[in-house]
This record gives C-alpha cells, sequence and structure tokens, in this order.
C-alpha cells in the first residue's frame, strides 16, 4: 500500500502552489505534504504516524527514514569509518538491513491501519565531510573519470557560480581526491543499496557542507547512479545548495534582494537542472532540532522567487522541502512543498514518558507489573499521532488523501 514515487509526484503536481500563469493560488488554496520522521524505535514513531495519516478520510504523508534512525535499527557501527579501511567496501552495512526492517513494519503499519496515502523517504543521508583531513584513495576509482566530472561540472556553472567558486590546480586535485576516496565511494554504496532494497518513493542526499562545484558534481554523479546504475527513474531525489542548518547549530541568514537574489535563485535553478533534482533545499532562515519557544521565520520572498524560477528554467515544479519545520514562526503553505518534523514528534515521545514515570515513578520502583507495562508506550503513540494530526492540519492536507489519490490516479491515465 506504500505510494511509489511516481504515485508522489503525482501528489506533489497536485500540490503545486504555481497555476499554469506562473502566478500564485489563492492562501486557501495551498498545501504542503507532511514529511514526518519515523526514529526508533519503529513501534512508536511508524505506527503513531501511520495512524495519524489514516485518521479520518486519510491523509498524505511522507513518513522519513533518516540515516542515523537506519544505522540504529540495523545494528552498531558506521557505515562510513572516519578513517581508513578500503576492506570496508567489501563489507554489508547495517544500513540496508535497517531499512529492510523499518520499511516492512512501516509497510505492515500501513496495511493494518488502512493509511491510503503513505510514502517513505530516506533522509539526511549525508555525504563524506570534505576538508583539509586526508581521505584514503578507493583501488578502484578512476582519477580521470572523478576529473571529468567535476570539468563537467564546471563548464555548465560557468555563467552562474561566481569565479571563486572554481577549482585552482591544488582545489581541484582535492576535488579529485574527494570522488575517488574509499569514504565517497562507500557512502555512494550504501546510499545505492539502500534505494535498491527498498525504493523508496523519495531519498535525499545531504551535501550542505560540500564547495558549490563540488555540490554540483557529486549530486549529478548521485543522481545518474540512480536512474542508470538501478534503472531507477521513480524515485524524487532531494538535492541540497547551501547549509540548511546541522541539529542545534544556528546558523548566519542574510536576505537577499535584488540582483543578490536573482543570482542565488539562477544558481539553484542551474543546480536543480543539471543534477535532475526532483527536490531541493536551500537555507530559508530554518534551524534544526530548534527548542520549545524558538521560532525561526521563514524567508517567503526568497522561497516564491527561487521556486518560480526553477519552474521557469526546468520546465517541471520541483517541491522546496523544508528542514527545521518544528521552530518554523509559521509555515509557508504551498511554497514549502515538503514540511520536516522530527524534534517535535522526539520531544512528544520522550514527554509522554516522563509524565508516565513521573506520576508511577514508586510503582515502578517497587516493580509493579502494570506501571511498567505497555500502557505508558501506548500513550507515548497517541501523543505523537496527535502531534502528527496537528501538523497535518496545518499543511492543509488532513482528510485529503482522496484528492491525492485521484491526481495519482489520473497521472497513471495520462
Amino acid at each position: 500500500m506504500l505510494l511509489s514515487g511516481k504515485e508522489l509526484r503525482a501528489i506533489f503536481g497536485w500540490q503545486c502552489p504555481f497555476s499554469k500563469q506562473g502566478t500564485l493560488v489563492s492562501p486557501a488554496e495551498r498545501r504542503t505534504i507532511l514529511a514526518a520522521n519515523a526514529n526508533m524505535p519503529v513501534e512508536i514513531f511508524g505506527r503513531a504516524i501511520v495512524m495519524a495519516a489514516s485518521a479520518g478520510e486519510g491523509s498524505p504523508v511522507i513518513l522519513q527514514l533518516s540515516y542515523n534512525a537506519l544505522e540504529l535499527i540495523g545494528g552498531s557501527g558506521h557505515a562510513i569509518p572516519p578513517e581508513g579501511g578500503a576492506h570496508r567496501l567489501q563489507e554489508p552495512s547495517p544500513l540496508v538491513s535497517g531499512a529492510v526492517i523499518a520499511a516492512g513494519l512501516v509497510d505492515q503499519f500501513t496495511e493494518h491501519y488502512g493509511a491510503p496515502c503513505v510514502a517513505i523517504s530516506l533522509d539526511h543521508f549525508k555525504v563524506p565531510h570534505f576538508g583539509d583531513r586526508p581521505l584514503e584513495p578507493s583501488p578502484v576509482a578512476s582519477r580521470g573519470v572523478a576529473r571529468a566530472k567535476i570539468e563537467d561540472a564546471s563548464a555548465f556553472a560557468a555563467k552562474v557560480l561566481s569565479e571563486q567558486a572554481f577549482p585552482t590546480d591544488e582545489t581541484m586535485g582535492k576535488y579529485v581526491d574527494y570522488l575517488c576516496s574509499v569514504q565517497y565511494a562507500m557512502f555512494k554504496r550504501d546510499f545505492l543499496a539502500v534505494v535498491g532494497a527498498i525504493e523508496p518513493a523519495w531519498g535525499m542526499i545531504d551535501t550542505e557542507h560540500l564547495p558549490p562545484l563540488l555540490d554540483f558534481a557529486v549530486t549529478r554523479d548521485i543522481s545518474q547512479a540512480v536512474r542508470e546504475d538501478l534503472g531507477n527513474t521513480g524515485m524524487m531525489l532531494e538535492a541540497e545548495f547551501g547549509a540548511t542548518g546541522q541539529s542545534g547549530q544556528a546558523l548566519p541568514y542574510n536576505t537577499l534582494t535584488g540582483e543578490d537574489l536573482d543570482r542565488f535563485a539562477d544558481q539553484v535553478a542551474a543546480f536543480v537542472e543539471y543534477t535532475g533534482a526532483d527536490g531541493i533545499a536551500y537555507p530559508i532562515g530554518m534551524q534544526h532540532a530548534a527548542r520549545k519557544g524558538e521560532q525561526h521565520e521563514p524567508d517567503t520572498l526568497r522561497l516564491e522567487v527561487v521556486q518560480r524560477r526553477i519552474i521557469e528554467r526546468t520546465g517541471r515544479y520541483v517541491p522546496f522541502a523544508q528542514h527545521g519545520g518544528t521552530g518554523a514562526a509559521f509555515l509557508a503553505k504551498g511554497l514549502v512543498g515538503k514540511n520536516n518534523v522530527n524534534t517535535r514528534f522526539l520531544v512528544a515521545a520522550a514527554s509522554s514518558f516522563h509524565d508516565w514515570v513521573k506520576q508511577y515513578e514508586e510503582e515502578i520502583l517497587a516493580g509493579e507489573k502494570k506501571a511498567s507495562g505497555t500502557a505508558m508506550y501506548v500513550q507515548a503513540i497517541r501523543r505523537v499521532a496527535s502531534e502528527c494530526i496537528s501538523k497535518l492540519k496545518e499543511a492543509g492536507t488532513f482528510g485529503s488523501a482522496p484528492e491525492c489519490l485521484m491526481a495519482s490516479a489520473e497521472e497513471e491515465l495520462s
């Protein structure tokens, strides 16, 4: 019952905030798709999200499985070792087993609750760090091929990136080293293996700290590998242009106007065109893992200008993925195509456990079965589901599954 990438693409087409003439639809018609993270244990978060998606007539939900969550579910260890180890290229990744376990549970929950519009997404598959730390060369990578990829990206981006973005001989060598490293090979292997194992409807690669030109080359490389090596033309690939903020990390944000905003919009649109991305994230003033009371104002002017420019350049609607949805002062419905929420659900579950233990502390310490049993987990599931429904209503998509499925069916017929 899980949605395919093609079906999810049709739903985003239905949700597009721009008319065929390029104008924004009325505020009452704007909608956003909720992307809710299912952390470990999936039996709590995954079940709760699917329960929310099945409430009423059903709602579209993208259930996200992050790199970190899949690594925990699949077992201990790191898929990308911080230091050497070319031999690790031959070892199975815990991410794949974690993905199979998690996706299997979500699929069963979807069938059990009859949720009609749930899609699975891979979230924050982070590429290796680029910096001064030396990377281990892969024994099978071709430096000539890697250099050609950088040169191709340079030729395409020549008109939109500043001169400072283009590599000197020294930085060209570092870019080639990066593409030819064991660490990059393992990232690419693991991402493709997970995509091949569970065929998610959406997949996000986290490239936010890469230099712009290397981001062009890496994202295109992964996009082509998904489409050509795996033969997967359905999954929507989310790309990232610029830093959107790591967990709890406040990044400086500067609003852009006039020529500066036009230049940025041209860069993002060119990036989307070159990489073939189906979803896009770029800075709009948000921050991951916002604490209670923190509110960040979304830059709606940047959103409108950039999203319209992407359509003008590519002829495609490419939804914007808002990261740090928990701390948004308000949801810019429609302009935000996909609203990522994680912290709010983690806090809901943890708060539920806190309240339960506070209420039944003496009984728990005395070893009473009832106080220590399943009821506290059921309460946590209900809390998370309630928070999820609240975010669905904010997004304007609560109960809209019939419309989504109709849009998907019409796309299939066309």
